[in-house]
């Protein structure tokens, strides 16, 4: 009899242990869930009207290979991201439907644009005591006209984060979270590209002024480094952060206004990935 007891008393402890494990990975709060991300391009061309524009996507090789890696060790939700397919889908979707894309040694070029991500950096659960995922992502668009000639250096920031029904794990919640800041960068481009002064320059035919080019920076400074904030608090660098040239202070624009709706058809009932009112970031 004793032995049915203790034998039933040990499942059901076994079960329980089982059922919390789950629990604290499905959260992220088990360090052995850390794992390298791959983001999967989700990026549809948003609904605009194109340019007379002949436009070349400039990519440098620290662009083509940026892998973010965590090197905080108390930061266990990730152990790198790799968005890099998903942030030159972005760019050449809303590029490839604003204008025309051509090559670099096409003589009917108009514009050159390099984009060079300037900071990334992310929130999980298990630091924010939110029940989302936070991606944020700081861009520097590199202008040149057709005789390579500097004309415009623009700034501009995304931000995006996991509606609730995506928190079945860390890896899917970081891919979601992303392609909605992506996302959120090709909409505010797509709607403020064309009101720019250099833009109607050269719609009009003109030729924009020059600006000088940068000084080269030290090199530490080019490199991203990873948010090391124990507390947890996020991206509190945004708020400083200058938009493209025309932009209000503290106008943001969200994915819808520019991009079709696109939602997850994985699972029925899933809130859409397209966040409405991603400034209020207290939800819970």
């Amino acid at each position: 009899m004793l032995d049915k007891v203790y034998s039933s008393s040990s499942t059901r402890h076994s079960r329980l242990l089982i059922l919390v494990s789950l629990a604290l990975l499905s959260m992220g709060l088990i360090s052995g869930c850390a794992s390298s991300i791959v983001v999967k391009p989700d990026i549809p061309s948003p609904l605009v009207k194109r340019l007379p524009l002949n436009t070349n996507l400039v990519y440098s090789d620290t662009f083509k290979n940026y892998l973010y890696v965590e090197n905080e060790k108390k930061r266990g939700s990730m152990k790198s991201i790799d968005f890099t397919d998903a942030q030159a889908a972005m760019f050449e979707q809303v590029f490839g439907s604003l204008t025309n894309l051509v090559d670099s040694a096409d003589p009917s070029k108009n514009l050159s644009i390099e984009p060079e991500i300037l900071d990334f950096q992310y929130s999980a659960p298990s630091e924010t005591k939110l029940k989302q995922y936070e991606i944020w992502i700081k861009y520097r668009l590199k202008l040149r006209d057709g005789n390579n000639a500097r004309i415009a250096d623009w700034t501009i920031k995304g931000y995006g984060k996991t509606p609730t029904s995506m928190l079945t794990s860390a890896p899917s919640a970081f891919n979601a979270a992303t392609n909605i800041a992506l996302r959120d960068v090709g909409a505010q481009l797509s709607i403020r590209f064309p009101q720019q002064t250099v833009v109607k320059t050269l719609l009009a035919g003109g030729a924009p002024p020059t600006i000088p080019e940068p000084e080269p920076e030290p090199e530490e400074q080019l490199q991203v480094a990873a948010n090391t904030d124990e507390s947890g608090a996020t991206a509190a660098f945004l708020d400083q952060l200058p938009d493209i040239e025309d932009a209000e202070a503290g106008d943001s624009i969200s994915a819808p206004d520019a991009f079709p709706e696109v939602t997850d058809d994985s699972s029925e009932g899933e809130e859409d990935l397209i966040e409405t009112d991603y400034e209020d970031n207290d939800e819970t």
